[in-house]
């Protein structure tokens, strides 16, 4: 009797826990439903793309007239002299 009832509650807590996913997995896709919409209604300027610049990159070397040494094409093929 013991193992039918730990069996009862094991089956139990199964469909519980299938039944909480499901739930979770609706709600997480109507909120990206609105998240879409909204985007769609209101679109964005920004593209998305992030240009992280470490404070020690060449990109920001300065040249004794404080005007930036790398500018334009230049910025191809920059190697940090040390």
């Amino acid at each position: 009797m013991g193992f039918d009832m730990e069996m009862d509650d094991f089956l139990e807590e199964q469909e519980f826990n299938k039944k909480e996913l499901e739930r979770l997995k609706r709600e997480i896709m109507e909120e990206a439903e609105k998240v879409h919409k909204d985007y769609v209604d209101n679109p964005s300027d920004i593209s998305g793309s992030v240009i992280n610049i470490h404070e020690n990159s060449p990109f920001l070397d300065v040249d004794k007239y404080e005007e930036p040494v790398f500018s334009g094409s230049r910025w191809k093929h920059v190697i940090k002299k040390q």
